[in-house]
This record gives C-alpha cells, sequence and structure tokens, in this order.
C-alpha cells in the first residue's frame, strides 16, 4: 500500500527541483580575483570592479599597507563588504616562517586579525587565510622542521580563531615544488591547515600539469592561475592566459579529477609595479582569458 499523499509526493518533488536548480546555479569552477592587484583603490570601489569584469568572488588582502588591512576596516567597511553580495571565499596575507623574531612574535595576532574580519565579512561561511611560507630556494632540507613547528603554531591559532590557514610552493621560497609542501602539510597533520595549487611556479621549475595537479590538487582548498616563464633566468610571472600554460588541457585536467571549488587570478606584484600597470584592465583582461574555457568545459 502506498501511505505517501499527493502532498507529500509534491513536497519531494518541489524540494528536489529545488536543489536541482541551486547545484546548476552553482558552477563547478568559480572565479576570484582580489584587491591584491588594486591596491590605489579603496575597499568599495575594488569590490565594483570585481563584480563588473564578471568574477564570482573577491579575496580580500590584510597586508599592510593595503587599504584593507584589518585595522584599516572599521565596523562600517565590514558591513558593506558583507552585504556587498559578492562572496569573498579567501583573505591574503604575506607571513615567512623564517623571519626574524619579532616578526614572527606578531603574526600570531595578524592571523587573529584577519580571522576577525573574515567572521565579520562571512560569518556563515568564513574565508580562510592564504599565505606564501617565506624562505630561501635551496635550504628547504635544512630548515623543513623549523618551518614545520612554526606552520604547526600558526594552524593552531587559525583553527583557535576559527579560520582555515591556506599555504602554497612558492619558486621564490624554500617549499618550492608539490612535494615539499606536501611533506609540510603531512608533518603539521592538523585540520585546520590545507595547500593551495599554483602551477604557475611548477611551470618554472619544468614539472607538468598531469603529475603536479595529480599530486597535489586533492590536498589544496583552491586554486590560483598566473602564467610564468624565465628572463634571464629569472621568475618573471603574467597574467593568466598571456603566457604559455594551456588552459583548455590544465582545467581539462581538472573536470577529470572532478575537483569543483574557487580559482584565484592573481595579478603579481611584477605587474603592478610596472608602468602603465592599469588594475581595471588586468581584471576584465584575465577574465575574458579564462571564463571562455571554463563554459567551453562545462564548468561554468
Amino acid at each position: 500500500m502506498n501511505h505517501s499523499s499527493p502532498l507529500t509526493r509534491r513536497t519531494l518533488l518541489a524540494a528536489a527541483l529545488a536543489s536541482a536548480s541551486r547545484a546548476a546555479a552553482t558552477p563547478a569552477i568559480r572565479l576570484e580575483i582580489g584587491n591584491y592587484g588594486m591596491q590605489s583603490m579603496d575597499v568599495d570601489r575594488a569590490l565594483a570592479v570585481i563584480r563588473e569584469a564578471g568574477y564570482d568572488g573577491a579575496e580580500i588582502c590584510c597586508i599592510p599597507e593595503w587599504p584593507s588591512e584589518p585595522k584599516k576596516l572599521d565596523a562600517a567597511a565590514r558591513r558593506r563588504i558583507r552585504e556587498s553580495g559578492l562572496p569573498i571565499p579567501s583573505l591574503l596575507e604575506s607571513f615567512n616562517l623564517l623571519a626574524t623574531d619579532a616578526v614572527l612574535a606578531a603574526t600570531p595576532d595578524r592571523i587573529r586579525s584577519a580571522a576577525a574580519l573574515a567572521h565579520d565579512v562571512a560569518p556563515k561561511n568564513p574565508p580562510l587565510l592564504q599565505t606564501v611560507l617565506g624562505g630561501k630556494p635551496g635550504e628547504f632540507e635544512k630548515v623543513r622542521d623549523t618551518m614545520a613547528a612554526r606552520l604547526g603554531e600558526w594552524a593552531r591559532v587559525a583553527g583557535d580563531s576559527g579560520i582555515r590557514l591556506a599555504v602554497k610552493a612558492h619558486v621564490m621560497n624554500a617549499c618550492d615544488t608539490p612535494a615539499r609542501l606536501i611533506w609540510l602539510l603531512d608533518k603539521v597533520n592538523q585540520p585546520a591547515l590545507t595547500g593551495i595549487y599554483d602551477y604557475g611556479h611548477f611551470q618554472l621549475d619544468g614539472l607538468g600539469i598531469e603529475e603536479t595537479m595529480d599530486a597535489l590538487l586533492p590536498r589544496s582548498a583552491f586554486i590560483t592561475v598566473k602564467d610564468s616563464k624565465l628572463v634571464d633566468g629569472k621568475p618573471q610571472f603574467l597574467l593568466p592566459g598571456d603566457g604559455s600554460i594551456d588552459y583548455s588541457r590544465y582545467f581539462t585536467k581538472v573536470k577529470k579529477m572532478g575537483w569543483k571549488g574557487w580559482v584565484l587570478v592573481e595579478v603579481t606584484r611584477q605587474l603592478q609595479t610596472q608602468p602603465g600597470y592599469d588594475a581595471v584592465a588586468a581584471a576584465k583582461h584575465s577574465y575574458a582569458n579564462l571564463a571562455p574555457v571554463l563554459k567551453s568545459l562545462g564548468l561554468r
């Protein structure tokens, strides 16, 4: 005997349709860009630029001297960010595990300040805080235990503050490969700590998309995209799509792995300091390079 009433069936059907509609409305890959590349703009203007360019979300830069440094954002500014309608998936900092004692002593409070901002701008889903790790290329094996111990403390502070800490390998830092980043993640082994996949750094070491993605993407909370090349033996970073990375191949691999989440466009400091740099044009150009690729693959 069927004990379901027509009302129950209609209710279940409506719930299923609503769920499917929400899933369809959220693309597998969502694009964000931060105001890191918009230092000359106030936060409200930067968020407007990001929205107008077509991005799905924005990263807020907490680095000192940026207009969005936490101590510069009062309650009204935080409310405007929260009510802007633009998701804030991540915050940006720049820490160094091998800095001087004085700098290291100040880092936990900077993490707490970023965490307070995270909860103010997105109380239901606080953004994570991302950072590089510092140090110099070639010294990882000598300093990795020190780095792990200090990173563990940062992760504890982040976790106690109700956010996650995301870290990445950087070609000009001590932790410069997927294997070294994974070693640190495993050594620290804390739920508040996660990785970032940023192929622009691995490209410079001649590593492949597939091998690095297989290793690190499952351990990464989000993806950062930019292009890179060597000029006179030195790394030079470019806007995504302006170099040699094949983003159709790149995101085809992401799709095959079943990975879904946020992809952050990084506008490197190298570009920001060039004569004639235009922050609005950089944001729009990067979006135009990436969005059609994602759409063609059914990821957007």
